[in-house]
């Protein structure tokens, strides 16, 4: 037993327990050991899915990354504090015979603290010792109810998120058909109507990604509930009516305006988590027939959309979530 164990484990806990509050009250960046933790495990599985083609690895990947980082929490506070009463000879005896515990029984003893089980055949020694295990006790209570609350934000935060692009793809399943199918008598009023309402759900899920950014982790193999391509399929139909459609009416142009100002809200917080593509996305071949509003043609729609700065996050971001900048192009 030595004191310079009890001051590792402090600083071990307090370390811990500035991640756990960074990661899950900050609400606008994770704390150090979650945001390495969490983009080396999606780095490895994104790389194994590339090779391999594994999207349901990837599905899966969001809720177990949760579960281990929790986990990762408990087991470091479990083991600072574990060191904390290893520091004293008798900071942990026997209840019934006062004898010193083990290094075993100081463990099950810290484990049965920070859970608030108090089962009692250990206790802590000394009056500094039973301070310290009342701290522990309410350090665990603490962190486990960060915990669920943070596994409540996420769930809802998911699921928000998924709604969101459910309701994006109804217009359409590639740039082309959203224009298609919400062009009416050429003024694209409905196109406009539609991304009206959904820009107020746009800012909000992108304020929960930059509050809970493990969200930007979850995966779905399913199409029309990836965010990822809704949002890029959107941003390229709005942006090719409002760029490249001159006659639009007053009141459709101030819609997409503000519609694509919630998208480039979205951007900015997409931008502390992907790092630009260095390659400007393209237009491929084909995708992207001129309307008669149009005052280019093909050509100039493509370079049109080629010229935006948001294309490069965008094309970040479909392919960090396992998808391909092809796939925003064409109906799967």
């Amino acid at each position: 037993m030595h004191p310079i164990l009890s001051l590792l484990g402090a600083l071990l806990v307090m370390f811990t327990c500035y991640d756990a509050i960074q990661t899950t009250l900050a609400a606008s960046k994770s704390g150090p050991m979650t945001t390495r933790l969490v983009e080396g495990i999606w780095h490895i599985l994104l790389r194994l899915h590339r090779r391999n083609h594994l999207p349901g690895m990837l599905q899966a990947s969001g809720p177990w990354v949760t579960m281990g980082l929790i986990i990762s929490w408990v087991a470091l506070i479990w083991l600072g504090w574990w060191l904390v009463f290893c520091g004293g000879t008798y900071a942990v005896v026997s209840s019934s015979t006062g004898d010193s515990a083990s290094w075993v029984e100081r463990a099950y003893f810290v484990g049965y603290t920070i859970t608030t089980l108090g089962y009692g055949d250990q206790v802590p020694g000394e009056a500094l010792w039973q301070l310290l295990s009342v701290m522990a006790a309410a350090n665990g209570l603490l962190l486990f109810t960060l915990a669920v609350t943070y596994v409540l934000s996420i769930v809802s935060g998911v699921t928000q998120k998924r709604q969101l692009a459910v309701s994006i793809h109804t217009m359409g399943l590639s740039p082309q058909a959203m224009l298609e199918r919400t062009r009416g008598d050429g003024d694209y009023a409905e196109l406009a109507e539609r991304a009206d309402q959904l820009s107020g759900t746009i800012v909000n899920v992108g304020q929960q990604h930059l509050a809970f950014p493990i969200i930007h982790y979850y995966h779905d193999t399913v199409v029309d509930r990836s965010l990822p391509l809704a949002l890029a399929r959107l941003h390229q139909a709005l942006s090719v009516t409002y760029l490249c459609c001159p006659e639009l009416p007053g009141s459709v142009r101030l819609k997409l305006d503000m519609t694509l100002y919630a998208m480039e809200s979205y951007i900015n917080v997409l931008s502390r988590f992907v790092s630009p593509s260095e390659e400007r996305p393209e237009v491929p071949p084909g995708a992207l027939a001129p309307m008669p509003e149009c005052d280019r043609d093909e050509a100039g729609l493509h370079a049109c959309l080629n010229e935006l700065d948001a294309q490069r996050y965008l094309k970040a971001y479909v392919e960090k979530d396992g998808w391909r900048w092809a796939e925003v192009w064409h109906a799967q």
